[in-house]
């Protein structure tokens, strides 16, 4: 049974009587040449923050901790759940006033004439993560910065630079866990969710540091001409099945565990091409065997949107190491329904962007970067994120 889509979809038919469920597909259907409008498939998806879907970002100095239950600081721990509660509805509310406006922060590093998209440095080189990448993204994009180095107000006067007069800093956050050992011999230890806030400056706003920061990045790109050889090996180390045929359509079927592509000549060029797979790939990584987003579990316009941010916002990341420029579709249903999603969930955009990271480290750890060499995903410091994403 036909059912309503949007850029990728899940085509899929509902188990009715006299229709026999044969497949689930994610399908992308946006820069191909030809367009298939007359398949309106279902739309679902459920996202399982799991333990390998950490994201955290690490501040010089001791993390912050919940205190326990009956620690007799009661009115001291809700002031944290309400620091929280603040800190998640900042992020969201910069989110949905972005998507108001028609136009998701991961989407504007990737504008015509850019090039490629870097993702924002810390002081030492390695790249944020997770939601801090989108926020500062969007920062970057707003006030016209150009350089990806982002740092504390003490890492640029550690090395020697200086915060110009009334520059002000952008927020972005910390998650992760604190683990206590019990007092009681043989019980398990105790774990409690913290999430803090702390303020950066890019590279732009900070004078007198060393030209090194101003090196510029030698990365890979896709080209526009022919499919990429080095992307299409990248791909065959994932191990996710792929098949091409004359239907105008790419999709991922959870099925098969296959990603349908159509004929090279769909597409504008072999950039597009790339684009598009990677889209693909992403929602790929959530099948059962890999990352497990349960991706055939609901049929809700809700469950698939929140499918669709994790695919967008994962996409965007793995693009900007692999120079790989992904591609989006302007539809006005996903945008209305990821402003509904983030209002009804404050921390819906944190769960999102953790498992859009996830998706990305699981693509980089199996198959390194477009070259074949091997990435470290996981950046030293980073810790789990489970407990602050679930509310507990």
């Amino acid at each position: 049974m036909a059912m309503k889509t949007g850029t990728s979809g899940v085509g899929t038919l509902a188990n009715r009587p006299g229709h026999e469920c044969r497949a689930i597909r994610f399908n992308f259907r946006g820069p191909c040449q030809e367009r298939d409008d007359a398949v309106e498939p279902g739309v679902w998806i459920h996202v399982r923050h799991s333990r390998s879907a950490a994201e955290t970002e690490v501040e010089e100095g001791a993390a912050a901790s919940s205190e326990p239950k009956g620690s007799g600081k009661s009115k001291k721990s809700s002031g944290k759940v309400n620091r929280t509660r603040e800190i998640c509805g900042y992020v969201t509310d910069a989110i949905v006033d972005a998507l108001a406006r028609g136009s998701p922060p991961w989407r504007t590093p990737w504008q015509p004439g850019r090039g490629a998209a870097l993702l924002p440095l810390r002081a030492c080189g390695t790249p944020y993560r997770g939601i801090n990448v989108v926020m500062l993204w969007r920062k970057a994009i707003a006030m016209g910065y150009s350089a990806p180095f982002w740092m504390t107000y003490r890492q640029a006067a550690a090395r020697g630079g200086q915060v110009r007069k009334g520059e002000r800093g952008t927020r972005v956050i910390k998650v992760g866990t604190v683990v206590r050992e019990s007092e009681t011999p043989d019980e398990e230890p105790m774990r409690f969710g913290y999430l803090r806030s702390y303020r950066v400056f890019n590279l732009d706003q900070i004078d007198g540091l060393d030209d090194q920061f101003r090196a510029a990045a030698d990365r890979p790109k896709i080209s526009g001409a022919g499919i990429d050889p080095a992307l299409m090996a990248w791909f065959r180390r994932l191990d996710v099945g792929l098949e091409t045929s004359g239907a105008p359509r790419a999709f991922y079927d959870v099925t098969r565990d296959v990603i349908h592509m159509p004929p090279e000549d769909c597409f504008k060029d072999g950039a597009t091409y790339a684009g598009v797979l990677l889209h693909e790939t992403i929602h790929a990584t959530g099948a059962p065997h890999r990352l497990d987003r349960r991706l055939s579990e609901a049929f809700s316009d809700t469950r698939y949107a929140h499918e669709e941010l994790v695919a967008e916002l994962g996409s965007a990341m793995a693009g900007a190491l692999l120079g790989i420029e992904p591609r989006f579709d302007e539809n006005a249903a996903y945008l209305k329904e990821w402003i509904k999603i983030l209002k009804s969930d404050q921390r819906a955009i944190l769960k999102a962007a953790s498992a859009a990271q996830a998706a990305c480290d699981w693509l980089i750890t199996q198959a390194g970067d477009l070259a074949g060499n091997p990435v470290v995903a996981n950046q030293p410091g980073d810790s789990e994120s489970t407990a602050i994403a679930d509310g507990r």
